[in-house]
């Protein structure tokens, strides 16, 4: 009884377990995202560690370029790696991978060719982020945020020296699968 009550609780555990936790924690996400018009940096790292645990690299002084070319095959985004200044974090597991990034750039559509996502797909956009199917069973959610708030996650200024980042900027690419 307690092993089942510790599955059924545990976001971690549940979540590689039990398919319908991971929709659930991702409609939580969506919402929560729709109702403040924003993605929250703290809810959004919850939502990457508990949706599908898993594992980090990081490198301070950016991710290898053989690493990083198959990581963006991997999340499935092309981004002009110009207007990147360092791709510093990269997350896996088994059902999301995602890259966190820093840029000067402002606007997300400098950075992502908003125009190649078709309408229909799109579940949720805000200003500096969308979230949107890419597929039936792949959603995808891009934001840009000032490097502040990726200060305020638990864990980012163990990665990163609050001075590295000033007048950088947060983006972060995540691709998930639903099925």
């Amino acid at each position: 009884m307690v092993v089942g009550l510790f599955v059924v609780l545990s976001p971690k555990v549940s979540s590689l377990l039990l398919p319908f936790k991971r929709q659930v924690i991702l409609n939580d996400f969506i919402n929560k995202t729709k109702m403040a018009g924003v993605i929250n940096s703290t809810d959004y790292w919850q939502f990457r560690e508990f949706y599908s645990p898993g594992y980090f690299i990081y490198s301070k002084n950016g991710i290898e370029q053989s690493v990083l070319k198959s990581v963006i095959k991997k999340i499935g985004i092309d981004y002009p790696q110009k207007t990147i200044d360092s791709s510093f974090l990269f997350f896996s597991s088994p059902w999301l991978n995602s890259l966190d990034m820093l840029t000067k750039q402002v606007k997300l559509d400098k950075v992502i060719d908003l125009r190649r996502i078709s309408k229909e797909s799109i579940i949720f956009v805000g200003k500096n982020c969308l979230i949107y199917r890419s597929d039936p069973s792949t959603i995808k959610i891009v934001f840009l945020l000032r490097s502040a708030d990726m200060q305020k996650v638990s864990g980012i200024s163990d990665y990163q020296d609050p001075q590295s980042m000033k007048g950088e900027n947060w983006l972060n690419i995540t691709s998930l699968k639903t099925n």
